[in-house]
Protein backbone atom coordinates (compact mmCIF):
# COMPACT_ATOMS: atom_id res chain seq x y z
CA UNK A 1 0.00 0.00 0.00
CA UNK A 2 1.30 3.47 -0.92
CA UNK A 3 1.16 6.32 1.57
CA UNK A 4 -0.38 9.27 -0.33
CA UNK A 5 1.08 11.76 2.15
CA UNK A 6 4.62 11.03 1.00
CA UNK A 7 3.91 11.27 -2.73
CA UNK A 8 4.91 14.48 -4.50
CA UNK A 9 2.09 16.85 -5.36
CA UNK A 10 1.66 20.01 -7.36
CA UNK A 11 4.56 20.92 -9.67
CA UNK A 12 6.73 18.12 -8.25
CA UNK A 13 4.48 15.46 -9.81
CA UNK A 14 5.54 13.71 -12.94
CA UNK A 15 4.07 15.38 -16.07
CA UNK A 16 1.93 12.36 -16.87
CA UNK A 17 0.35 12.55 -13.39
CA UNK A 18 -0.80 16.17 -13.71
CA UNK A 19 -4.52 16.57 -14.22
CA UNK A 20 -5.39 17.51 -17.76
CA UNK A 21 -6.92 20.97 -18.17
CA UNK A 22 -10.61 20.97 -18.94
CA UNK A 23 -10.95 22.15 -22.58
CA UNK A 24 -14.49 23.38 -21.95
CA UNK A 25 -13.36 25.74 -19.17
CA UNK A 26 -13.32 29.30 -20.50
CA UNK A 27 -10.01 30.13 -18.81
CA UNK A 28 -8.31 27.23 -20.59
CA UNK A 29 -9.04 28.58 -24.08
CA UNK A 30 -5.98 29.28 -26.20
CA UNK A 31 -7.07 32.85 -26.88
CA UNK A 32 -6.75 33.59 -23.15
CA UNK A 33 -3.55 31.72 -22.32
CA UNK A 34 -1.30 32.90 -25.13
CA UNK A 35 -1.45 34.81 -28.35
CA UNK A 36 -0.92 38.32 -29.53
CA UNK A 37 -3.11 41.32 -28.90
CA UNK A 38 -4.04 41.49 -32.57
CA UNK A 39 -6.26 38.46 -31.96
CA UNK A 40 -8.58 40.86 -30.11
CA UNK A 41 -7.78 44.22 -31.71
CA UNK A 42 -8.57 43.23 -35.31
CA UNK A 43 -12.10 41.88 -34.66
CA UNK A 44 -12.80 44.80 -32.32
CA UNK A 45 -11.66 47.20 -35.04
CA UNK A 46 -13.96 45.54 -37.56
CA UNK A 47 -16.84 45.72 -35.07
CA UNK A 48 -16.15 49.40 -34.38
CA UNK A 49 -15.84 50.21 -38.11
CA UNK A 50 -19.14 48.50 -38.96
CA UNK A 51 -20.84 50.26 -36.05
CA UNK A 52 -19.46 53.64 -37.14
CA UNK A 53 -20.75 53.12 -40.68
CA UNK A 54 -24.19 52.21 -39.34
CA UNK A 55 -24.17 55.20 -36.98
CA UNK A 56 -23.29 57.49 -39.89
CA UNK A 57 -26.28 56.06 -41.77
CA UNK A 58 -28.44 56.66 -38.69
CA UNK A 59 -27.64 60.40 -38.84
CA UNK A 60 -30.55 60.60 -41.30
CA UNK A 61 -32.90 59.67 -38.45
CA UNK A 62 -31.41 61.63 -35.56
CA UNK A 63 -28.13 63.22 -34.50
CA UNK A 64 -27.53 62.82 -30.76
CA UNK A 65 -27.48 59.04 -30.32
CA UNK A 66 -25.47 58.26 -33.48
CA UNK A 67 -22.89 60.88 -32.42
CA UNK A 68 -22.68 59.27 -28.98
CA UNK A 69 -22.34 55.86 -30.67
CA UNK A 70 -19.46 57.01 -32.88
CA UNK A 71 -17.65 58.52 -29.90
CA UNK A 72 -18.25 55.35 -27.86
CA UNK A 73 -16.94 53.08 -30.64
CA UNK A 74 -13.77 55.15 -31.13
CA UNK A 75 -13.08 55.51 -27.40
CA UNK A 76 -13.83 51.81 -26.82
CA UNK A 77 -11.37 50.72 -29.48
CA UNK A 78 -8.76 53.17 -28.16
CA UNK A 79 -9.32 51.66 -24.71
CA UNK A 80 -8.51 48.27 -26.19
CA UNK A 81 -5.29 49.57 -27.74
CA UNK A 82 -4.22 50.95 -24.36
CA UNK A 83 -5.14 47.64 -22.68
CA UNK A 84 -3.10 45.74 -25.28
CA UNK A 85 0.00 47.81 -24.49
CA UNK A 86 -0.44 47.83 -20.71
CA UNK A 87 0.74 44.32 -19.79
CA UNK A 88 3.45 41.98 -21.00
CA UNK A 89 1.79 38.97 -19.35
CA UNK A 90 -0.30 37.34 -22.10
CA UNK A 91 -3.10 35.81 -19.95
CA UNK A 92 -3.69 39.07 -18.08
CA UNK A 93 -3.59 41.12 -21.28
CA UNK A 94 -5.95 38.79 -23.12
CA UNK A 95 -8.47 38.79 -20.27
CA UNK A 96 -8.43 42.59 -20.23
CA UNK A 97 -8.93 42.66 -24.00
CA UNK A 98 -11.80 40.18 -23.79
CA UNK A 99 -13.50 42.31 -21.13
CA UNK A 100 -12.94 45.48 -23.17
CA UNK A 101 -14.35 43.84 -26.30
CA UNK A 102 -17.41 42.69 -24.35
CA UNK A 103 -17.95 46.24 -23.07
CA UNK A 104 -17.54 47.58 -26.61
CA UNK A 105 -20.02 45.10 -28.10
CA UNK A 106 -22.66 45.55 -25.39
CA UNK A 107 -22.36 49.34 -25.53
CA UNK A 108 -22.69 49.45 -29.31
CA UNK A 109 -25.72 47.17 -29.15
CA UNK A 110 -27.32 49.24 -26.38
CA UNK A 111 -26.96 52.45 -28.40
CA UNK A 112 -28.50 50.76 -31.47
CA UNK A 113 -31.40 49.62 -29.32
CA UNK A 114 -31.85 53.16 -27.99
CA UNK A 115 -31.91 54.51 -31.54
CA UNK A 116 -34.53 51.93 -32.47
CA UNK A 117 -36.67 52.69 -29.43
CA UNK A 118 -36.60 56.44 -29.97
CA UNK A 119 -37.53 56.02 -33.63
CA UNK A 120 -40.28 53.53 -32.86
CA UNK A 121 -42.02 55.87 -30.42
Amino acid sequence: MVDKRNEPHGPEQMPDRHPRPDPTDLTNQASFRHGSASRWLVPAGVLAAVAIVLYVLAFQLQTALPAIGIIFAVVGWAMMVVAARSSADAPVRNRRLALAMAILAVGILAIFILIYITEAL
